[in-house]
């Protein structure tokens, strides 16, 4: 399996059209990998799916694990964008923090994504490179936005942390609790949007018992 590629055509496709067909692809790509999972998943398949050639897949992601990281990313993306320093101001830390928590959790107890955790699980003890691309672009990019987030916040003399890493880990931790075990388990977990932002609010609230200024 060959490592990812930085240096993706993708970032010089600059044309709406050739943007639009990108993001085809990695809407395909996205149902493609959430339903079968890394190795049962074929560029051909995607392509067919994005109702584009192989070689315009090959011609802007390279390879397979480039589209897959390029996928993962996406889904991070999407879970970053409460993580705006500017959002401090208009919103305050707690506020921020809560609505990242749902965030978090609604994505966390979506049937694809619990498919997608356990497919990826047995496919690791194959092969621990896909885990590597898996965390490099999602779970771990996740982290460190969210410890920029905690440094902008820390600069703003809102809060207090010696290790924002530590720090933003806590938070998963704490946001997190048990779902994933029971998650990964075959517990099936249905959170109302209240049960949701209530669960997230406790989290934020003990967090910020110990980051508080």
């Amino acid at each position: 399996m060959a490592d990812t590629d930085d240096n993706l055509a993708i970032e010089r496709a600059d044309r709406p059209s050739s943007q639009r067909k990108i993001a085809k692809i990695l809407a395909a790509a996205r149902a493609e990998f959430f339903g079968n999972g890394f190795s049962a998943s074929s560029i051909e398949a995607i392509a067919a799916r994005a109702g584009v050639s192989k070689v315009t897949i090959y011609s802007w992601f390279k390879t397979k694990e480039n589209l897959f990281a390029e996928m993962v990313k996406g889904e991070c993306a999407h879970l970053s964008q409460n993580f705006v320093a500017e959002n401090l101001e208009s919103k305050g830390v707690r506020e921020v923090l809560i609505d990242t928590a749902e965030n978090m959790l609604d994505f966390l107890t979506r049937d694809e994504r619990v498919r997608f955790d356990r497919i990826l699980a047995a496919e690791v003890s194959r092969d621990p490179r896909v885990g590597k691309y898996f965390l490099d672009n999602g779970p771990r990019a996740l982290l460190q936005n969210l410890a920029t987030l905690l440094e902008s916040a820390m600069d703003q003399g809102k809060m207090q942390s010696s290790d924002p890493i530590a720090s933003a880990e806590m938070f998963v931790g704490l946001v997190k609790g048990h779902l994933d075990l029971l998650l990964r388990y075959g517990e099936t977990i249905n959170l109302t949007a209240s049960k949701r932002r209530e669960r997230a609010a406790r989290a934020v609230d003990a967090w910020m018992l110990i980051h508080q200024k």
